[in-house]
């Protein structure tokens, strides 16, 4: 690898690897996805007119890698074995980004590129191909499902 690409490399993995995680929470099948990510960057390098051309390039691939990697058939025809919880302890995240997987991916997304990435409701709209008031509503909706979540642990641990 060059030196561009091995930039382009480190300025994006961490970004590739994580929404590829939000969509599989699995940290093999999310490290697979990210990897075939970069390999259909190096197949056929894209020039980059700046740097948020270049991350929403790889947020894109990102998202589009990790659902069709979650619609294959291997993932959709196992069956998990019972004796291997042990070791998905190890895949589980921290703290409250559990309540944020627990949503369906439409509002995952939305989330993570809102406070994550920082993008607007306009960039991520055109990031997702949605309209504007389709994420506002859909941030809305996921904020209330966390609300709610959060509201039933306070009264559990009071």
């Amino acid at each position: 690898m060059d030196t561009e690409t091995s930039e382009i490399y480190r300025r994006n993995i961490d970004r590739v690897y994580r929404i590829c995680y939000l969509r599989l929470q699995n940290r093999a099948e999310a490290e697979d996805a990210a990897q075939n990510v970069f390999l259909r960057y190096l197949r056929s390098p894209k020039p980059f007119r700046d740097a948020e051309h270049e991350k929403a390039y790889f947020i894109v691939c990102a998202r589009n890698e990790s659902c069709s990697a979650a619609k294959s058939y291997w993932r959709t025809h196992r069956v998990p074995l019972e004796e291997a919880a042990d070791f998905a302890e190890e895949d589980q995240p921290a703290d409250g980004a559990e309540m944020i997987l627990a949503l369906p991916p439409k509002y995952r997304d939305v989330l993570y590129l809102y406070y994550c990435e920082e993008y607007s409701t306009k960039e991520i709209a055109r990031i997702l191909h949605r309209t504007e008031s389709t994420v506002r509503s859909q941030l809305a909706r996921g904020r209330a499902r966390i609300k709610v979540d959060l509201e039933g642990n306070y009264e559990q641990h009071p």
